[in-house]
Order: C-alpha cells, then sequence, then structure tokens
C-alpha cells in the first residue's frame, strides 16, 4: 500500500497561504462524503442544545445511578412507570414516572436529604416549577411526554451549605 500525500511542512512555501477555491472545493467534497456516509442523527443538535442551555451555569450535576436490580413500577394492569434515581455530592433525586390517560405524565419525586427546595423541569416545550415539601417530596403534573431534565435550585440566601443548582442528565418522559 501507497501512502497517500504528506503534508507540507509549516516552514514550506504555501503552508501559510490563505485557504483558496481549490481547498474550499475540497473541503466541501469531504463534508459531503461524511454527510452521505455516517449523518448526524435527526434531533442530535436540538439535544445537545437543550441540554447544555441553562440559565445558572454554576451547577453540580447529578449522574444517573444504575438500578438495573430495582424492580420496574407499576405492575398493576396497564399502568405504565417508572422509578429513576440521580446522584450528586449533596443530593439524591428520585422520581417515578407515570403516564397518564392523556399521554402526558406524571412525576412524583422525593429529594434526600429532605429539604423544602425550588424543582424545575425544563421541557423542550418550556418550563414547569414546584417546591418540593419539608420532607423532600414533590410532585409535577401534566408533564409533556420528550426530553427533559430537573434543575433542584438551593436558597440563594445563603442558608444552604452549598447554594450552587443541582441539574441531572436530561432522559425522555
Amino acid at each position: 500500500m501507497t501512502p497517500g500525500p504528506v503534508p507540507a511542512p509549516l516552514d514550506e512555501p504555501g503552508s501559510d497561504e490563505p485557504i483558496d477555491d481549490l481547498d474550499l472545493a475540497i473541503l466541501a467534497g469531504l463534508a459531503d462524503l461524511y454527510r452521505r456516509a455516517d449523518p448526524v442523527p435527526a434531533g442530535l443538535v436540538e439535544r445537545i442544545q437543550f441540554a447544555v442551555d441553562l440559565d445558572d451555569l454554576d451547577v453540580e450535576v447529578c449522574r444517573l445511578r444504575d438500578d438495573s436490580d430495582l424492580v420496574p413500577a407499576g405492575a398493576r394492569g396497564q399502568e405504565e412507570s417508572r422509578t429513576v434515581t440521580f446522584d450528586s455530592t449533596n443530593l439524591t433525586i428520585m422520581i417515578t414516572i407515570s403516564v397518564v390517560p392523556d399521554d402526558t405524565v406524571r412525576l412524583d419525586g422525593w429529594l434526600a436529604p429532605p429539604a423544602a427546595l425550588r424543582v424545575e423541569l425544563r421541557t423542550t416545550t418550556g418550563h414547569l416549577s414546584t417546591d418540593a415539601d419539608e420532607r423532600g417530596r414533590f410532585v409535577i403534573e401534566s408533564v409533556p411526554r420528550g426530553l427533559a431534565q430537573l434543575v433542584v435550585r438551593t436558597p440563594a440566601d445563603g442558608t444552604a451549605d452549598d447554594d450552587r443548582s443541582v441539574v441531572t442528565p436530561s432522559i425522555v418522559m
């Protein structure tokens, strides 16, 4: 097998010249090749933008806990639900996602350690919010199906040990 052309070292003539029409045509051909051979999955750009579009960049990111040994929720009839747990350094968020008859979902959630904190659910169609009670319990109803992300706001008044918000990875409702 014969190796391809070797790129010119930076000190050779032409190596620091501006990109010309031939260079642009080659780059366009490469881009077209990759578009056909390995296209960007549908919706990927929107999912990435959703995942990184946070108003508050001072956040602690939770990780999804692997609860594969848990028994699935919703063993009663046609109910469809699942339980998901997220962990961070200072907070655990457990949610049960239940499908309701109008094809939205209901989130029942618990914060540990328990605290009365603001809970926001970011969806592709907007934000829903509620407050967890002093036992850390919260409910968000009429959640549209699709990509969503929880943000738990800690008090900004300095009463919490760490006044950063906690955010979960995006999940599909």
